[in-house]
């Protein structure tokens, strides 16, 4: 026999075939009933061969099952086979009885196995993992479900003979659908606490739904002395059995924890209807007993009874939840130690650990892991029971390496006064792999220090005569550096100073020579030719003019001696004084955009003139054609000035000399534009100095764009 059940257990089944299997049989079942004559002598008989064979089938599934089943759920799936085999032998007893005898007895063989089966099934139900680590927790849970199930059994009974007039022969068949909604909460009170998958739920409490349905339905056709089977009423058995069977199936092909709901330390929807569904029914119930007392004007002393009885198993149950809550909050900061933690007793049996101590030990099922003794986690020649006795009277401190993997682990034990002469030991492990490890590169690092330092020894007494003869000749570079130094700060003084004589020097010839060229050019009598000449002279005297100021503003920001006198100036005003002095020739490709509304700014007006004069220059001169663009802008409290040309721009690779003084793009002989470089240099060095700087940046239609920020005059 055994032989036999280990054959048929490694023959493989398939979920989806097995539901076709079982679609198709309901199929089959419901045409039978639709297409039978009523009067069809053996309908009802036949009816029940029908109702027993799935039933038959999900009994024998089970039984065939067992062995591959989930070891945490085998006592469960056992229990709830004995209750489909009950109801198997219910239905064949039922078959049996149709042969023998035509009115059915008050309490048959077929009521006999029937009934037995639902202490089975609840015991089944009840033997699944709800997942509640605390006692407090699975005490409220078996609370909960005494006071539902209690509650659905008494409103059962209580509207189920009120309604009907039982007599003997109706009794039991009134127990069936009562037993049933007693199971269904038992479902619902496991699924709201996550102890069953959603999908397990679903087909259970479908399944015992369907069984209600039927058993109702045969506990009203007792009263007429009638009978289900071969009838539409019979298909809730038939589908009941046939979930069940298929359920079977499932969690025997994905180990019956797909789809398993994690308990969450926060409060979610099912833990709200776990907490009020008690209360909920209870006070259903309590009102069904007052409106029937009203209505009929008698009291239901069994209602009574069972109302307050709930209502105490309420009052025991709020004194646990209270307890509960504070229980978890203590349980949550045990379990978010990083660190292994553990509560065992002074004989070293673990009796609570937090995930971190669960997680030292991987290979054993965590039901089974609490009831290993400590010396199963660590070990060490000190651990010992006297050690444990000491630990259960004062705290101990002892290193002790990990079983298996020889992992370092310092162990921190210290006693809990817990009520009782009970002595318990709160221990927590701290891995030292890392210390360790530092520990061994710090000897190691020592050792070689202390190598490299003998030998730095040697190093440095060979060292010290050196050092010691070349101080001596640096000291005699060093003395005639700082006497070349002071020569050469002195021949920069006197460079400078000659720049700026020469300038000046050059200034006043150059004016004179404007002077009197403006004063020729004034005159109408020279000929054209004259005229010509002479405006070219005037055009590179300005421009030696241009040159020579540079050269003077250079020095002056060399030197530290360039003087800035900021004052509330209209930049449009400064714009136009620009363009009309310092530009004749290409004037009429300048597009100013300078508004008149723009706030005052804060400036050296000199400096702005030569600023805005550089880059209105360099723009004419690098873009041969297009306009240049002169705009402002204002932004949080400044100016933003651009000066925006369509020429060729600026390489990427040539940025890096844009302010730099004397370096140009073009640098040949024979450079088609010509100047000293010295534009963009001063123009930020004066900008600078003003607390402002000079910037570029390509606009997206090509070109270049320098743009500089003034700030708003107060």
């Amino acid at each position: 026999m055994r032989i036999l059940l280990e054959r048929l257990n490694a023959w493989q089944i398939r979920q989806r075939f097995a539901l076709l299997e079982a679609a198709a049989y309901f199929v089959l079942v419901l045409l039978w009933v639709l297409l039978v004559p009523a009067d069809y002598p053996g309908r009802f008989l036949l009816g029940r061969v029908i109702v027993a064979a799935p039933a038959v089938a999900a009994a024998l599934q089970v039984l065939f099952s067992f062995s591959s089943l989930p070891r945490e759920r085998r006592e469960a799936w056992f229990y709830l086979g004995l209750a489909l085999s009950g109801w198997a032998l219910r239905h064949l007893a039922w078959i049996f009885l149709g042969l023998t005898q035509e009115i059915p007895a008050a309490f048959s063989l077929a009521d006999l196995f029937g009934l037995l089966a639902y202490p089975f099934a609840a015991l089944g139900l009840f033997k699944l993992p709800a997942g509640f680590r605390h006692a407090p927790a699975r005490f409220r849970f078996f609370l909960d479900m005494i006071v539902n199930s209690g509650v659905a059994a008494t409103l059962g009974w209580l509207m189920l003979g009120r309604a009907f007039p039982l007599g003997p022969s109706q009794f039991v068949s009134t127990l069936y659908p009562i037993a049933d909604m007693v199971l269904l909460t038992m479902v619902v009170n496991l699924a709201l606490a996550g102890g069953i998958a959603r999908a397990s739920a679903y087909v259970l409490g479908g399944s015992l739904v369907a069984l209600t349905l039927s058993d109702y339905a045969n506990s009203i056709l007792n009263l007429y002395q009638s009978d289900p089977a071969g009838t539409f009423l019979s298909l809730g058995w038939i589908l009941a059995y046939l979930l069940i069977g298929n359920e079977v199936i499932r969690e025997r092909q994905q180990g019956g924890d797909a789809g398993l709901r994690v308990r969450s330390a926060r409060i979610d929807l099912s833990t709200q209807i776990q907490n009020i569904l008690p209360v909920t029914l209870v006070l259903a119930l309590a009102w069904y007993v007052l409106t029937d007392w009203r209505l009929r004007g008698e009291l239901s002393m069994f209602g009574l009874v069972m109302s307050l009885l709930f209502v105490a198993i309420l009052i025991v149950r709020l004194g646990i939840r209270a307890g509960e809550v504070e229980l978890q909050r203590y349980w949550q900061l045990f379990s978010s130690l990083a660190e292994p933690a553990f509560i065992c007793d002074e004989r070293g049996r673990i009796l609570l650990g937090n995930p971190a101590f669960a997680r030292l030990d991987q290979e054993t099922a965590e039901e089974d892991r609490w009831d290993k003794e400590l010396y199963a986690f660590f070990a060490s020649p000190a651990l010992s029971p006297e050690l444990l006795m000491r630990a259960s009277r004062t705290v101990v401190v002892e290193e002790v390496t990990l079983a298996g993997t020889q992992t370092p682990y310092l162990l921190n034990l210290s006693p809990i006064h817990a009520e009782g002469r009970r002595k318990l030991i709160a221990g927590v492990a701290h891995d030292l792999s890392e210390q360790k490890q530092q520990q061994d590169a710090l000897r190691k690092a020592f050792a070689e220090l202390q190598t490299v330092h003998r030998q730095l020894e040697g190093f440095n007494a060979e060292l010290e005569a050196r050092v010691e003869e070349r101080t001596h000749t640096l000291r005699e570079a060093y003395t005639q550096l700082e006497e070349q130094n002071r020569q050469l700060q002195e021949l920069d003084i006197l460079k400078t100073d000659f720049v700026s004589m020469v300038s000046h020097e050059l200034r006043t010839p150059l004016n004179n020579l404007g002077g009197g060229l403006e004063l020729m050019l004034s005159r109408a009598k020279a000929s054209p030719t004259d005229q010509e000449t002479m405006q070219l002279m005037q055009h590179e005297i300005h421009r030696l003019t241009r040159f020579v100021e540079n050269i003077l503003n250079l020095s002056a920001l060399d030197a530290g001696r360039f003087e800035l006198r900021q004052v509330p100036l209209s930049l449009a005003v400064a714009v136009e004084e620009v363009l009309r002095k310092r530009f004749g020739a290409g004037l009429e490709r300048i597009v100013n955009r300078i508004s008149s509304d723009l706030p005052l700014v804060f400036t050296d007006e000199a400096a702005l003139y030569s600023v805005l004069h550089h880059l209105l220059d360099n723009a004419l001169k690098y873009a041969p054609r297009g306009p240049v663009i002169i705009q402002a802008a204002l932004e949080d409290h400044r100016v933003r000035v651009e000066v925006l040309d369509q020429g060729p721009g600026i390489p990427a690779d040539k940025r890096h000399l844009l302010y730099q003084r004397f370096q140009r793009l073009d640098a040949r002989d024979s450079q088609s534009v010509y100047g000293y470089g010295l534009g963009l240099y001063l123009s930020r060095r004066m900008l600078e100095a003003m607390q402002s700087d000079l910037s570029y940046e390509t606009p997206a239609q090509g070109g270049a764009c320098f743009y500089f920020y003034l700030k708003v005059a107060q």
